[in-house]
Formats: C-alpha cells, structure tokens, sequence
C-alpha cells in the first residue's frame, strides 16, 4: 500500500492525501504550531496533536471520538530517531542513512515501510509499506515525517 501527500504548490500549506493513487483526503498545518487538522473522504476528522509546548510528543487522535490512534516521541536527545506506537504494535522511524533523505519503519528486524520526500519545494512525501499497517498508520509515520521536514527547512534557515 502506498500513501502519498502531494501539495498544489510550494507555497501551500495544503496537501491532498492519495491511497494507491485514488483520492483520500487531506491535511493542513496550523499556525504557529506544530499540529495538523487532517480530513479523510468519508467525512472523517483526524488531528495530529503535539503534546506540550516543548519537546517532541505527538498523538494522531480521532476527532470525534477523541481515541488515540498512534503516538510518536523523539527515541533521545542526540538522534534522529523517533519511537512509534502503531495498530500493530512499537516500532522506530530511523534515517535510511546518511545521504538519503528517507526513513524507514523498523517494527524489530524487520522493514514494515519507508517513507521519503516527493518533489523539490513542496514538502510532499510518500509512504510505502509491506502490507502489514493500516492507513492510519501510513498517515501517521508520513505526518512525523513532515515534521521532520519542517523542523530540518527551519534549522536551515536560522
């Protein structure tokens, strides 16, 4: 399965969600923050919520029954990593290597997905995984993924 998140422009902060190539929804940043409102085909509404003013605490959350669907947290201080909670159980999101600007999904030994950037500007990305996650999964390891983007672009900029 393959989810994709593809933006109009470079200068949008909308992006438009594509499950093995057909519409799925979309999602868009909030400002001044690092959160996310995402809304699904079907008229359901998911939001990636930053726990704390500080640190790097995230939870995909539905919104209308307000459950917890997956949580992510930096693995420490001095890495890349990120520890996830997923429907299927833990797994790590680790840089695919050093000059790649990919990462992968590590659920123990074994690769479950990689995700990695789509075009030049816009910040769109791609997540493909070996059948074994759930679409909210895809979309949740794509939206830390982002988050990696927008942290790195601003630690470049200063």
């Amino acid at each position: 399965m393959m989810l994709e998140a593809l933006s109009p422009s470079c200068f949008s902060d909308r992006y438009v969600l594509k499950l093995d190539g057909s519409p799925w929804g979309e999602y868009r940043g909030r400002w001044f923050n690092e959160s996310v409102d995402i809304r699904l085909i079907g008229r359901r509404a998911l939001g990636l919520e930053k726990n704390g003013w500080l640190g790097s605490r995230f939870a995909l959350v539905d919104t209308a029954s307000g459950r917890t669907v997956a949580e992510a947290d930096r693995s420490g201080f001095f890495t890349s990593a990120w520890d996830l909670r997923l429907s299927n159980g833990s797994a790590r999101l680790v840089s695919a290597g050093w000059f790649n600007t990919g990462y992968e999904v590590l659920q123990g030994r074994r690769r479950a997905a990689d995700v990695n950037r789509l075009g030049l500007c816009n910040g769109g990305w791609a997540v493909q995984d070996d059948g074994t996650l759930q679409e909210t999964d895809l979309l949740f390891i794509g939206l830390i993924y982002h988050t990696i983007l927008r942290r790195n672009a601003a630690a470049a900029s200063s």
